[in-house]
């Protein structure tokens, strides 16, 4: 286990304690406009939600399950030709585009997205879904020589890219690169998933 668990608690607990003011419609929202929902307006949230039956929510968890387990992200990442880091590998145990609410607790459904927020860590970015991660991957590679194979998006606004670093033997950690999906220059944006994580609680603690 990677120390990126202790920084996702740390996370969880800062958003346990906003929970009363985050409603169930705004991390609705919020997850939409990351998966896909661009034009959805947070005034449209609960007659968006009121028209699709039996609940959005179950349709969002037939879609991508909140969190996965190892032999899942091993499923999504079979065409993936590199080892992904412990660190992702850990994020995605806890929450699969998300972020949970509060920390590991048997009374809670960790199969509901009630118990889990939409983690804007930079800005617009927020973390895709692994699925969607592994379909971004697939499609670069596909469409472009300039791309690194080893690159494994974990973020994608506009044209702009955020990605870990895969290796031959798993490493515990990876630089988190950008580039644009244009221009496949790559720009070092944090040492380590774990410090990017790390530097967006500090400094929403400091505020």
């Amino acid at each position: 286990m990677s120390s990126i668990m202790q920084v996702i608690d740390r996370i969880a607990v800062y958003y346990a304690r906003l929970q009363p003011t985050t409603t169930l419609d705004t991390k609705v929202y919020e997850w939409l406009l990351c998966n896909g929902y661009k034009d959805i307006q947070i005034s449209q949230v609960r007659d968006y939600r009121q028209k699709i039956s039996p609940d959005l929510q179950a349709i969002l968890s037939n879609s991508y399950p909140p969190r996965l387990n190892l032999e899942q992200i091993k499923a999504i990442t079979q065409d993936y030709p590199f080892e992904l880091p412990v660190e992702l590998c850990d994020l995605y145990q806890r929450g699969n585009g998300c972020l949970p609410i509060g920390l590991d607790d048997a009374a809670k459904d960790w199969t509901s997205f009630d118990n889990y927020v939409n983690f804007p860590f930079d800005g617009n970015y927020s973390f895709l879904p692994l699925q969607e991660a592994m379909r971004l991957y697939q499609a670069f590679t596909k469409s472009s020589d300039d791309i690194d194979p080893r690159w494994f998006p974990i973020s994608y606004f506009d044209d702009r890219i955020l990605s870990v670093i895969g290796s031959e033997q798993q490493q515990e950690t990876s630089p988190v690169i950008g580039f644009y999906d244009s221009d496949f220059t790559p720009k070092t944006k944090w040492s380590s998933l774990t410090n990017m994580l790390l530097t967006w609680i500090e400094t929403q603690q400091k505020a």
